[in-house]
């Protein structure tokens, strides 16, 4: 074949040569886009967001409640319910454990207790000795009107008519022949029998005009 005659086919196979490059390059250009792009992303569900309804109120608290110590005349005597101990309350001193006031009616059929009552509500004094208790039982707290009560050991309860002796500081009471003499300032119990007078040292005593109890 002579130069001229092979010169149509030369160019011909350049065209082809260059259409085929240039679809090559698309479609290696198409392959690595398609790879260059990530798999699609899901939205992350968010957590609900709640609400306060206005018109609903929280609910109130429980109230607290304060426990109330203050003494009454059926609890047990001891330093935190004495009467006039500080001043407040003082008009009697609280009975002993365990003991009642009488009622009107008791006083008449058995007499006063150590818890006094009746018509003597107010204990103005009490002692307790090495051989008896004694409370000595007011009208009032001004203790003008009284009767002593002694309860001997193993023995029967003696309410008695009582009188003061300011001088000494004594309460006077009588009964059965014995003098009973109870001395405010310790507390002492001075029974006088047979023209023989027996001190019965105290163990405890107090007063309503808060005397010092200490010996």
């Amino acid at each position: 074949m002579s130069w001229r005659g092979a010169r149509p086919v030369l160019l011909v196979l350049a065209v082809v040569a260059t259409l085929g490059a240039f679809g090559w390059s698309l479609l290696s250009s198409g392959g690595s886009d398609d790879e260059a792009k990530g798999p699609a992303t899901t939205p992350t569900p968010t957590a609900p967001v709640l609400s306060v309804d206005p018109s609903r109120e929280a609910p109130a608290p429980a109230p607290t409640t304060e426990p109330t110590t203050a003494p009454t005349a059926g609890e047990c005597e001891d330093d935190n319910t004495r009467f006039n101990a500080d001043g407040t309350q003082g008009d009697s001193l609280l009975p002993d454990c365990g003991q009642t006031p009488v009622s009107k009616e008791q006083q008449a059929t058995d007499g006063l207790s150590l818890a006094c009552g009746g018509d003597y509500p107010v204990i103005l004094y009490k002692s307790t000795t090495s051989g008896a208790k004694t409370s000595v039982c007011g009208k009032d707290a001004v203790g003008d009107r009284f009767r002593v009560v002694i309860r001997p050991d193993g023995g029967d309860t003696l309410d008695l008519s009582g009188s003061y002796d300011w001088r000494n500081d004594v309460y006077v009471a009588e009964g059965d022949g014995t003098r009973y003499e109870l001395h405010a300032v310790d507390g002492s119990l001075h029974v006088t029998q047979g023209g023989q007078t027996r001190v019965q040292d105290s163990k405890d005593w107090i007063s309503l005009d808060n005397e010092i109890d200490d010996l």
